[in-house]
């Protein structure tokens, strides 16, 4: 079974995705700076703990599960 991005429901790959510490869920995020594709999410460093921090658009953005549901199903782009 193929993972699906919890942001738009587009197909994933271990080499496009992350996994978001808030909720998670597996997400679009390009790990390299010179890659090609989308970022459904965003990471950064966290100074406190010097780890790196994974979070998808849905849970920066501050949306609950239940005003999410169930993610979108995968779209042509």
């Amino acid at each position: 079974m193929q993972s699906i991005c919890h942001v738009c429901g587009d197909p994933l790959t271990d080499a496009n995705s992350a996994v978001c510490n808030t909720c998670g869920n597996r997400f679009h995020l390009r790990l390299r700076n010179d890659a090609e594709g989308r970022d459904c999410g965003d990471v950064w460093i966290n100074e406190q703990f010097l780890s790196l921090e994974f979070a998808c658009f849905t849970c920066l953005r501050g949306e609950t599960a239940a005003e999410v549901g169930e993610p979108p199903v995968g779209r042509g782009h």
